[in-house]
């Protein structure tokens, strides 16, 4: 049986008689180093995991700078489309407004020839009046009546309108963007 106790050299004299004896010397250079090498050991495994957990950290700071910068970058793509989008409906609305205005003129054109037209057989109609020869009077009023009728006025089927239904989207649609 080994009990490895340290005692000073006089104690043996007392009652440490049979067990194996190490001077405390001795025994204090054995522990010592014992205890340098428990304490080495650990601060080796301490500093190792300190080293993984701050390459870990360094990573995962990488990562979430990425991931920053791909959420940024698809949200200056989705902006792009949206902003293309814009434009197209735009465009198409200007294409519709340059034609639409371009009939109406046309239109309104028409019905203003047609006007002075009729305007002109209104002023001879006027002037007609001071014809006192009945015959005269009655030829001219037909003539003026002929006129009239061959005045075409020009139908104006729809007056043209522009509407835009805004459109509601849910933040739970932007989401799935």
């Amino acid at each position: 049986m080994e009990c490895n106790t340290p005692i000073c050299k006089l104690c043996v004299i007392k009652k440490h008689k049979s067990h194996d004896l190490a001077e405390i010397k001795e025994s204090t250079e054995m522990v010592k180093a014992d205890v340098k090498t428990v304490i080495d050991m650990k601060m080796g495994n301490l500093q190792s995991k300190i080293a993984t957990v701050d390459q870990g950290s360094n990573e995962y700071k990488a990562d979430v700078k990425g991931v920053i910068h791909a959420i940024r970058e698809e949200g200056t793509h989705l902006k792009e489309l949206i902003d293309q989008k814009v434009e197209s409906l735009v465009k198409l609305v200007k294409e519709n407004d340059t034609k639409n205005v371009q009939t109406l003129q046309s239109d309104g054109k028409e019905l203003k020839t047609a006007l002075d037209k009729a305007k002109e057989q209104e002023k001879l109609y006027h002037d007609a009046q001071g014809i006192k020869d009945t015959t005269k009077l009655l030829q001219k009023l037909n003539q003026i009546k002929s006129k009239i009728d061959q005045i075409q006025e020009t139908q104006i089927l729809n007056m043209p309108s522009v509407k835009y239904a805004k459109r509601t989207v849910a933040e739970s649609e932007i989401g799935n963007c």
